[in-house]
């Protein structure tokens, strides 16, 4: 299959990985010079805040109704209840993310641990 290729085929796997790391890194490089000349309070920042919000919350929304892997092991009520907890104590102590995410964690493990 490699027999005409001028990379060695046990390069392979490196150079993808170095071709996908730099499409990843010109991005991030290119968000840090842009970022320098928007202002945080301009129209464009918080689209750019909003978009960031929205994707994360269909992660996590994805993540909790259509899991896959282990966790698509697990009940739905299994799920959402510990989210639900850890996102309640995330709003009541200082909306500090290690707390909720914490309690988000111990709830979801006992809920496993128990059912």
């Amino acid at each position: 299959m490699y027999e005409d290729s001028l990379i060695i085929p046990e390069l392979m796997p490196w150079l993808m990985l170095l071709v996908a790391s730099s499409g990843i890194f010109v991005w991030r490089f290119l968000g840090v010079v842009l970022s320098s000349k928007v202002e945080k309070d301009s129209f464009f920042a918080k689209w750019i805040n909003s978009i960031a919000f929205a994707m994360t919350t269909a992660l996590m929304t994805r993540i909790i109704i259509f899991p896959t892997g282990a966790l698509a092991e697990t009940q739905l009520i299994e799920r959402i209840i510990p989210f639900l907890i850890g996102v309640v104590i995330f709003l009541l102590f200082s909306k500090k993310p290690i707390v909720g995410l914490a309690a988000g964690v111990v709830s979801f493990s006992f809920a496993i641990y128990v059912v």
